[in-house]
């Protein structure tokens, strides 16, 4: 059974985000927060790193497990957008060591499968981590959460590609289907 992680370092950031009486501290329990639950929390603070294309650096993962909030994975992948937001992770993740576009098609693939689920999720990790850095950076600039997080719809744009950079990629399953361009 495999796990998301909402590190310990975040949990006040966490705590403000939700309402809900499952939770042991004052902030959560006051029902300020716009999410019901944890995994939906998790889901938006990941959205905003994927929409900033910036995960945490694997060797900036903090090391520690004590006071981590654990979410599992069917728990996660129950919630609204969290198995999409999972394998857009997984689809959008680009591996140095696969060259080509067959090699790194072939690897994301790879990636969305059942086995491979533990190191799906543990590169989700390192989106949402980022993501709730980024909330808890900008958070003090705010009047309150509901403020912040609308700050964060208002001036996350994804990212968009330059239009010359796909301009040599070719569709894989294009010749599967014997097409054309």
């Amino acid at each position: 059974m495999a796990n998301v992680t909402i590190y310990a370092e975040h949990r006040d950031m966490l705590d403000a985000l939700i309402t809900s009486g499952k939770v042991a501290s004052i902030a959560g329990a006051t029902k300020t927060g716009p999410f019901k639950d944890q995994r939906d929390a998790y889901v938006f603070a990941a959205s905003i790193a994927i929409a900033l294309n910036n995960p945490t650096a694997v060797d900036s993962m903090p090391k520690t497990t004590k006071d981590n909030t654990l979410i599992k994975d069917h728990t996660l992948l129950a919630a609204n957008g969290g198995k999409e937001i999972a394998i857009t992770v997984a689809m959008t993740t680009m591996d140095i060591e696969h060259l080509t576009i067959d090699q790194s098609l072939s690897y994301q693939l790879d990636l969305i499968s059942e086995e491979r689920v533990v190191e799906r999720l543990s590169l989700l990790d390192r989106f949402a981590h980022a993501g709730f850095k980024w909330l808890a950076e900008r958070r003090d600039d705010e009047s309150s959460i509901r403020d912040l997080m609308l700050t964060a719809i208002d001036e996350i744009d994804c990212l968009k590609s330059d239009d010359s950079a796909t301009e040599d990629v070719r569709d894989p399953l294009l010749d599967l289907l014997d097409m054309q361009l």
